[in-house]
């Protein structure tokens, strides 16, 4: 018993000692302002760039995303979407336009200055990015 309380002790303390030095690499703004909007998230893991740092976590069952400034402040969320998601005028323009596509992944982005969705799909001669507005128009980001 005395073994396994202390492999357990051992354990948790290797698991905050990562976590701490993970928070070492995140500036103290941008995790007040994570932990402020995002109260009720669980397996945050931090991506810190040289302009941005990411957040991943999971909130109410679903991957979710979050972009900081290097200021601290929220650039925007995304989060991993079905096809069923989509507005019905994207769905058309993409059945149209990209006939012979397969989506590879679909994401929603909320951000402060606008809100889309982003399509990334493939077909025999290769990929593109496609950004779809609310109303439903289509432009590709990336072919």
């Amino acid at each position: 018993m005395k073994k396994l309380f202390i492999s357990g002790l051992l354990a948790v303390t290797v698991a905050l000692s990562s976590f701490a030095a993970e928070g070492n690499k995140v500036s103290y703004t941008v995790l007040n302002n994570f932990q402020s909007e995002f109260k009720h998230v669980s397996d945050v893991q931090w991506t810190a760039g040289d302009n941005y740092t990411k957040a991943t976590f999971v909130l109410n069952n679903v991957r979710t995303e979050a972009l900081y400034s290097a200021n601290g402040d929220l650039i925007g969320t995304n989060q991993a979407i079905t096809l069923d998601e989509l507005p019905v005028n994207a769905k058309r323009t993409f059945a149209k336009k990209y006939n012979g596509y397969t989506v590879k992944e679909a994401i929603r982005f909320e951000g402060a200055q606008e809100s889309a969705y982003y399509i990334s799909a493939e077909n025999e001669k290769g990929s593109v990015v496609l950004k779809v507005a609310d109303n439903g128009s289509i432009s590709t980001v990336k072919n």
